[in-house]
């Protein structure tokens, strides 16, 4: 991609609206034992490439700029299961679990708390769970 078209794309897709809270209760299970969030690798890392583009992009306002680095500030706001930052990443610095590792883990949770259906003629959260 040239540098033209690629500071275009990134112009395009930076954020400047307030923050946006993800679901705290995804797939009906308690988004605080979901671990799903990205990760930055700093060896990779490069904000003079990127501008700190992740910061911009990020509805969710997950990244944060910390003095001339970007950190993970607020992980359990991410939307499970986006990942559509990681892609966007120049230098491909950013990285989530497997989706292997998700369905991992919901199964767990799903064990633990069973499975959430919805009645949409009462409108209200049931569970059921199983044997």
């Amino acid at each position: 991609m040239g540098e033209e078209k690629k500071e275009k794309y990134l112009a395009e897709e930076r954020y400047y609206g307030p923050k946006v809270m993800a679901p705290q209760n995804p797939f009906g299970l308690p988004r605080k034992e979901i671990k799903w969030y990205p990760t930055i690798d700093y060896s990779k890392c490069d904000p003079k490439v990127c501008d700190y583009f992740c910061v911009d992009y990020c509805h969710m306002r997950v990244y944060k700029r910390v003095g001339d680095k970007v950190v993970v500030d607020d992980p359990y706001n991410c939307n499970v299961p986006s990942q559509s930052c990681a892609p966007r990443c120049p230098t491909g610095a950013i990285s989530f679990p497997s989706q292997e590792e998700l369905k991992r883990q919901l199964r767990e949770l799903r064990k633990k708390y069973g499975y959430a259906t919805t009645n949409p003629n009462q409108w209200r959260l049931t569970v059921t769970f199983r044997r």
